[in-house]
């Protein structure tokens, strides 16, 4: 599990997005390679007595995706639930906007323009128009993530849990991690070998 979710951290989108696309500074990469493990582990201090608190609760077998909001419920506590329900729809909401602009990219420039800069129907006269052209597939993909993201919660969504639906993700990004880290440290690596592995 705990090798799935590292496989994992290291082929979403989203980091990629983050690192790379929209890094200004290359000190930040260098600032983040501790920081951002000090971060996880300061997070994750708190998991342990959260669950075992959530445990104990003698609600008979509550959703462990909600003991965050079920403990402060049941020692009566009313606005907190609120802050931290607040608190995961702003975490959730950055994650849907940064992963829909990264595969929104990706579209972008690996599949879409590619196909239209061979079909040669693609006539600029500007850069300017270029970019018109990628800001508008762009919008589009998008809007297509996102409807695709709402169609696979309105099918299958309420059929598993969010930490089921999170691990399936997970394998499914896992899939990438032997080309990518390959790729990256044996030169001998090809296109097509990533492609049949």
């Amino acid at each position: 599990m705990l090798v799935l979710a590292f496989l994992a951290f290291l082929t979403l989108p989203r980091q990629f997005q983050v690192l790379v696309v929209e890094n200004v500074d290359e000190r930040h990469i260098t600032r983040a390679s501790w920081l951002f493990p000090l971060y996880l582990l300061a997070i994750n201090l708190f998991v342990i007595p959260i669950a075992m608190a959530g445990l104990l609760l003698p609600a008979g077998n509550p959703d462990p995706d909600s003991f965050v909001l079920t403990l402060p419920l049941s020692a009566g506590l009313d606005g907190l639930p609120l802050l931290v329900f607040i608190g995961g729809l702003s975490a959730a909401t950055g994650m849907v906007i940064v992963e829909t602009i990264a595969l929104s990219t990706m579209v972008s420039n690996q599949l879409v323009m590619p196909l239209l800069l061979r079909s040669k129907r693609l006539h600029l006269s500007s850069q300017g128009e270029l970019a018109g052209w990628l800001l508008g597939i762009r919008r589009v993909a998008i809007v297509l993530i996102l409807l695709l993201g709402y169609l696979y919660h309105a099918l299958i969504g309420d059929s598993y849990s969010l930490v089921t639906i999170g691990l399936v993700s997970f394998a499914a990004a896992c899939q990438f991690a032997p080309a990518m880290l390959i790729g990256l440290y044996w030169r001998g690596a090809t296109r097509r070998g990533a492609a049949l592995g």
